[in-house]
């Protein structure tokens, strides 16, 4: 029963996961029409899966090995964590906000970690906490570099703008092809949100827990389209130049984060670009007087919390009942 539960809580997360990933890597494709709404989903479902299967298995293993003691990610452990990330991210969608899923992720079993006093503290503050400070930083700086060379406009920066603009088709395949390699990035980190509590509770094998859960998220972005039109919409909207700029810069990183086994916020990252392209077309007062933004930015704190106090009062509980239920309690 523990199981099943963990299983059908699991896949709500995923393709909640998947109704938040859609924003970041396709709202600029959707925006422009370069992709129908039918179709992302399934741009995105595939890549989401390359990504999982070719990469994933290093960010599952900061989440399920290094953080916390294996032997504290049972299965009452796995269930919390993952129903106190998916209730805290089905928030976030609810409201039309992308969120981050490591951050709820690892604020669940960072919890874990402080009620068995077993924590890795090195681990959260000197990998993953610098990582998400400065890759969101490397992500503003990379941006506000690359649209100065089309932004703000004079003369020299007229011209290379006037010569994209007359390559239409190629400059719309490069949005697309960016738009896929933040999917396939997505597929690379954030699935082991998922994947990686449900594999240290010995329930199945990481490989398998990528092949199934990573399909999740395509049909999670098919259903759950609202914060796709927060990102690149709500707080400036993206021309072709700035959306593949940004795309580029947020899905590398993210890659890169993957390669060290960093569990990484997408939806920070590329916020942090869209913010660059807001700051060198409009200015920085644009940007401090942006209510969108602030919505975004509050909620990006609230989240973690939320995780964090329901996996609090939830494991106490839970660990009761499965103890005495089925004798599989810490």
């Amino acid at each position: 029963m523990a199981e099943l539960l963990l299983a059908v809580t699991a896949a709500a997360f995923a393709m909640n996961m998947g109704g938040s990933g859609l924003a970041p890597a396709f709202s600029s494709a959707l925006g422009a029409r370069l992709v129908s709404r039918r179709l992302a989903p399934v741009l995105f479902g595939v890549f989401v899966c390359l990504g999982a299967m070719l990469l994933g298995s290093q960010v599952a293993r900061t989440l399920g090995k290094d953080l916390v003691a294996v032997e504290h990610l049972n299965q009452t452990a796995a269930l919390v964590v993952v129903t106190s990330a998916a209730a805290s991210l089905l928030l976030a969608n609810v409201l039309g906000v992308p969120q981050s899923t490591s951050w709820v992720t690892v604020a669940s079993i960072s919890t874990v970690g402080l009620l068995h006093s077993s924590l890795n503290t090195e681990t959260l503050f000197h990998r993953l906490i610098p990582a998400w400070l400065l890759l969101p930083c490397a992500a503003f700086l990379l941006t506000r570099v690359s649209l100065s060379l089309f932004y703000p406009l004079r003369p020299d920066n007229f011209r290379r703008i006037e010569w994209l603009t007359r390559r239409q088709r190629a400059l719309k395949g490069f949005v697309l092809a960016s738009s896929c390699l933040v999917a396939f990035s997505i597929g690379s980190n954030n699935v082991a949100n998922v994947v990686a509590p449900i594999a240290a509770a010995g329930i199945l094998d990481p490989i398998l827990g990528f092949a199934l859960s990573a399909p999740l998220f395509g049909l999670g972005a098919a259903l759950l389209t609202r914060p796709s039109r927060t990102v690149g919409t709500a707080i400036v909207p993206l021309g072709p130049i700035a959306a593949t700029i940004v795309n580029l810069v947020t899905g590398l990183l993210l890659l890169t984060a993957s390669v060290f086994g960093i569990p990484q916020s997408l939806v920070q990252i590329m916020t942090a670009s869209v913010i660059a392209v807001r700051w060198v077309k409009d200015g920085p007062e644009a940007v401090a007087n942006h209510a969108p933004l602030r919505k975004v930015l509050l909620l990006w704190i609230i989240s973690p919390l939320i995780a964090a106090l329901i996996t609090w009062l939830l494991l106490p509980v839970a660990a009761g009942l499965m103890d005495g239920g089925t004798g599989h309690g810490p």
